[in-house]
């Protein structure tokens, strides 16, 4: 009879053990699950508050609106991504400036800035870009920026060259 008790008192102890691992087991995982569950939700939720899905063009799509190569200049396309392009413009195989146009669709900021503009290049409102640089909005959208790499390429050039853009096209462009 104290053999039968004291393995009835064994397997009753291994059983307490067996249950008190598992179920401790069991709890830490649904604690964890239920915590990476809200956390899922919260970020999803907040992602989507915070910034919505925003298109932008094609960077090709904007290409067709950069100047046509006259009078000894070369356009030379050197990057093209989503919502940007940017050229390089060569006189006698010398880069002298830069030209680009972004999708500010999803840049509020950047469009804020023009608002306080008080200088209009080609009709449209612009900033300086420190000592070699303009930028202008086009159709409340697009950035046309032009960058001097020479000091061939004065201030006066850029203003004229935002005038070979086809603004009026890159202005209709949705």
């Amino acid at each position: 009879m104290q053999k039968f008790r004291l393995s009835f008192f064994v397997l009753l102890l291994s059983s307490v053990f067996l249950f008190s691992c598992g179920g401790k087991k069991n709890k830490t995982n649904s604690e964890t699950t239920k915590t990476t569950t809200t956390t899922s939700k919260t970020n999803s939720s907040t992602a989507t508050q915070d910034k919505p899905k925003v298109e932008e063009v094609e960077g090709g799509a904007l290409n067709k609106f950069f100047p046509k190569e006259a009078d000894g200049y070369k356009v030379v396309y050197n990057q093209e991504k989503e919502g940007f392009v940017q050229a390089s413009l060569k006189k006698d195989g010398k880069e002298v400036a830069t030209l680009a146009v972004s999708d500010l669709n999803s840049n509020m900021d950047t469009k804020a800035k023009y608002e306080k503009s008080t200088m209009k290049v080609a009709g449209y409102p612009a900033l300086t870009k420190g000592s070699k640089g303009h930028t202008i909005l086009v159709g409340d959208r697009y950035q046309v920026s032009i960058r001097s790499k020479d000091d061939s390429f004065t201030e006066d050039m850029r203003k004229k060259w935002f005038e070979k853009f086809n603004l009026s096209g890159l202005a209709s462009l949705k």
